[in-house]
């Protein structure tokens, strides 16, 4: 015998049957139903388990159960029987351990569970304001539960006005600039059945967008048009340097190292001190020459006799 599973074998045979699960509830929470039990353990093989249910009608008038087919063969020790506890009736819940063709005995509720026994939990609340509109969201709202909200101006709790909403999320219309505090609770109003309060969240009710603010925005949408156009002209001024020679090749000139071996030929002031004139008069044949070379300087007789013998070779 494995003591610590309760697990009996016998020498030569194997195992003969197997212990059945121990510890089985419901955990029942905002309308949510679980079946809970503790694991079979055994040396060898992996333990899979079955469920039943059975209501008040399979109970007083069929003497039958119903299997739940989500929780047959499974391997968790849990089960959701939401789906199958579908009334406010008293119902029986059964689960057994099952090894290859080997089973246990069904381990039943230790007594009839009915899903008015849930339990409401505290809920969250989340509150988002848009002018003078309150939207409000409530966790766990959903079929047979319905929310109460409670709100009251920060600084005057005597006058708590209250609201009850069966939808997610609810919208209030408040007073704008006040400040408002919120709170809310879970409630089944079928079975009377509350949850505990959630703790109180103060929201103050804005007003709808003034000029300044739409000023404000649209300036800085501007600004920011602005700079990514700077952004996007100086991308394209970097990206046009560095393609530019692809499109633009460049044309080669001729160097020139230096102006010194440049030859320049003009000519001096010196050098014109150097260049003799001659002083050429032209004179009527009628004219006698020599009256002419007499009138001249010294330094112009010598050139004179040379126009003497031109003039009479001439004559």
């Amino acid at each position: 015998m494995f003591t610590s599973a309760f697990l009996v074998s016998t020498p030569g045979r194997g195992l003969e049957k197997l212990p059945k699960p121990k510890n089985v509830f419901v955990n029942s929470t905002n309308m949510r139903h679980i079946l809970r039990w503790s694991p079979v353990k055994v040396p060898v093989g992996e333990i899979s388990y079955s469920v039943k249910f059975q209501g008040e009608f399979e109970r007083n008038h069929k003497k039958t159960w119903v299997a739940i087919s989500e929780c047959s063969g499974m391997t968790e020790t849990s089960c959701d029987v939401t789906m199958d506890i579908s009334s406010d009736v008293d119902y029986d819940l059964k689960v057994r351990a099952e090894l290859g063709n080997i089973t246990s005995k069904w381990a039943n509720l230790s007594k009839l569970f009915n899903r008015k026994e849930t339990n409401l939990t505290t809920p969250r609340l989340t509150i988002k304001s848009n002018g003078g509109l309150q939207t409000i969201d409530v966790s766990d709202v959903k079929k047979n539960i319905n929310a109460r909200i409670y709100y009251w101006e920060k600084g005057v709790e005597q006058q708590i006005m209250n609201t009850s909403m069966d939808q997610n999320p609810y919208n209030i219309v408040l007073q704008k600039g006040v400040l408002y505090c919120f709170r809310a609770q879970l409630f089944i109003p079928e079975y009377n059945k509350f949850s505990n309060y959630s703790d109180p969240v103060c929201e103050l009710v804005n007003g709808d967008s003034t000029s300044e603010e739409i000023l404000t925005t649209v300036t800085t949408v501007l600004l920011l048009g602005v700079l990514i156009l700077i952004i996007s002209l100086y991308l394209t001024w970097k990206l046009f340097c560095r393609t530019h020679s692809a499109w633009l090749p460049k044309i080669s000139t001729p160097s020139i190292s230096s102006f010194d071996n440049l030859r320049v030929d003009v000519m001096s002031e010196e050098d014109f001190s150097h260049e003799y004139c001659h002083v050429v008069r032209v004179l009527p044949q009628s004219e006698p020459l020599l009256s002419q070379c007499q009138a001249l300087t010294r330094e112009e007789k010598p050139d004179c006799k040379l126009i003497q013998t031109v003039g009479q070779t001439t004559s």
